[in-house]
């Protein structure tokens, strides 16, 4: 599909808005995820035949293992973000097949900066399943050499960048743009982890400040403001302003996302994320346990401590008695609706500016409003 740079008046902004939930677009998605999907055996192929790596043969068999077992499942939206962006910022004169094929090679360098983040998420968390599947560190014949097998899965990013981009007049842009986004993504999973790591009944950090800062720079920049600046590069767009711009929003749909993260681990069902919630476990300063505090009596705010952070299964189920019982299933709901609509009304804004595009930001909104896992 390709989306022109015009701009959209109200009722096309809501006509846009509200097709994005149709049958047909959804089989468009669909069809996308296959074309995507397909082009990774080549990505890899690219990556485990590199003439450097030739004298090692025992290496290209592993990092293919690594690569298949890390990249299978889940929904792909960073990636297919990546490619989205560049169709929406792209000339459609510009646009071929071929230039496609990279817009979804670079797709694929996101997901592949994705599972290097979950995989040392899961190495720190003591997570167990990842995608319905033991978590890669898990496995009987990896164990602890998953800390050297997430160095050789970015160390993969930057191989494949350099093979496929590095002619190009972005490659530098597009570099120092993945290496920006892992440092404000290791940044956010600092202030995490310490966050978890505190003293005991410490909850005075467990502020909305604190929190909003977490999932600035934990989510944000490289769910959303990644592959779309990504995209922007392709399509030869290096005007900071735009790319400022693009943030703003980015992080708006980034802090969304994030939140709906932290009510999916507490109360989504494992049979559908494929992933078992380990917030309350890790005591983690989640959305649920701030708004949880801000509305908790002396009583309740008892309970909270003697349980958060605890691995019983009778404590979690407490805490999740102790949301419920606040009423934050349905504060969830509303906030979740008010961020929303807040999103649309920045993206609203942009009809002024030519060279953002309303329609990428609420496609992107659309693929992850409601969503369930």
């Amino acid at each position: 599909m390709i989306y022109s740079n015009n701009i959209y008046s109200m009722s096309a902004l809501k006509h846009i808005r509200h097709n994005m939930s149709t049958n047909v677009s959804i089989s468009e998605l669909q069809k996308e995820r296959e074309t995507f999907q397909d082009v990774l055996p080549r990505v890899i192929d690219s990556l485990i035949t590199t003439p450097k790596l030739l004298d090692v043969p025992e290496f290209s068999m592993w990092m293919k293992k690594i690569l298949d077992y890390n990249l299978a499942g889940g929904k792909k939206n960073r990636g297919l973000t990546t490619v989205l962006a560049y169709e929406t910022f792209e000339k459609p004169e510009n646009i071929t097949e071929e230039s496609l094929r990279q817009s979804r090679t670079m797709g694929w360098c996101v997901e592949m900066l994705q599972a290097y983040l979950l995989m040392t998420d899961d190495i720190m968390d003591g997570s167990t399943t990842r995608r319905g599947v033991p978590c890669w560190y898990r496995l009987p014949e990896v164990g602890l050499g998953a800390i050297n097998d997430t160095i050789l899965m970015y160390t993969s990013i930057m191989e494949i960048l350099k093979t496929h981009f590095g002619h190009t007049k972005q490659y530098t842009h597009i570099v120092n743009l993945f290496n920006e986004t892992l440092m404000f993504t290791s940044v956010g999973q600092h202030l995490d982890y310490t966050m978890a790591q505190r003293k005991k009944n410490d909850y005075s950090l467990f502020t909305i400040e604190r929190y909003n800062a977490i999932v600035k720079y934990k989510t944000s920049y490289y769910t959303f403001k990644l592959p779309v600046c990504l995209g922007m590069l392709l399509a030869n767009n290096t005007d900071p302003e735009s790319h400022k711009r693009a943030e703003g929003i980015c992080l708006e749909i980034g802090h969304l996302f994030q939140m709906q993260d932290d009510f999916i681990d507490c109360f989504g069902a494992e049979s559908v994320t494929g992933k078992a919630g380990t917030d309350i476990q890790e005591g983690k300063c989640s959305w649920l346990a701030v708004s949880a505090l801000q509305r908790c009596s002396e009583a309740q705010r008892g309970v909270f401590a003697s349980c958060y952070g605890s691995k019983q299964p009778a404590h979690v189920e407490r805490v999740q008695r102790l949301y419920e019982q606040l009423g934050l299933p349905q504060l969830y709901r509303s906030e979740e609706r008010a961020r929303y609509d807040a999103v649309v009304a920045s993206v609203r804004s942009l009809q002024s500016t030519t060279d953002l595009p309303p329609e990428l930001f609420l496609r992107m909104l659309d693929m992850i409003y409601k969503r369930k896992q």
